[in-house]
């Protein structure tokens, strides 16, 4: 039944909704924030191959493999907890290591190189959480990216003639996605 024909109903609308990013802190925050001021955030979405199988000159079509796409997101860039470090600090604990400087080098100080690991990554970010709201602020759905991880950060461009709020656009990646319908649905529905 389309929502436009029970005064009961109210469409979705794409500016309520929240963003949680739980294992995001900074190394030198003494509490972690949850969640983020987000200006926007992709909803997860799915993809199924096809196979066609020849059978007597027709073509018959069968559902393949899911792979989920990625999402992306852009969250204000603050100055406490400063977003740059929240990002670079997660970098660093889903097992970056930096280049040895050429003093360390000259020094034998360095430290072996490393790379980014799954386990690593995926702990560094925790389940990325993204909750749908109602006029009222109640929750209407949850989408939760399962072993998620960053692929992608770009902490925004730099310039003297505009006074525009930093964005960081963060790009997940992730196993699965699952949605759980909300209590604000169910409460609806009862009605």
């Amino acid at each position: 039944m389309p929502f436009w024909t029970s005064a009961l109903s109210e469409p979705r609308r794409s500016h309520r909704f929240l963003l949680s990013l739980p294992n995001l802190t900074s190394a030198d925050q003494a509490f972690a924030y949850e969640q983020y001021l987000a200006k926007s955030v992709t909803k997860p979405s799915f993809q199924v191959s096809e196979k066609d199988h020849k059978f007597l000159g027709n073509t018959y079509y069968y559902p393949g493999i899911v792979t989920w796409q990625p999402v992306s997101a852009v969250i204000v860039n603050a100055i406490n907890p400063d977003g740059n470090q929240v990002i670079y600090d997660a970098l660093e604990r889903s097992g970056y290591l930096k280049p040895p400087t050429q003093q360390e080098v000259f020094e034998n100080a360095a430290q072996a190189p490393g790379t980014v690991n799954k386990a690593d990554a995926v702990r560094a970010l925790g389940n990325v959480i993204i909750e749908e709201l109602n006029g009222d602020g109640g929750l209407v759905g949850t989408w939760t990216l399962q072993n998620a991880f960053i692929t992608d950060a770009k902490f925004g461009d730099l310039n003297y003639d505009n006074d525009d709020l930093l964005n960081i656009d963060l790009t997940f990646r992730y196993d699965y996605a699952e949605y759980v319908s909300g209590p604000a649905v169910a409460a609806a529905t009862e009605l």
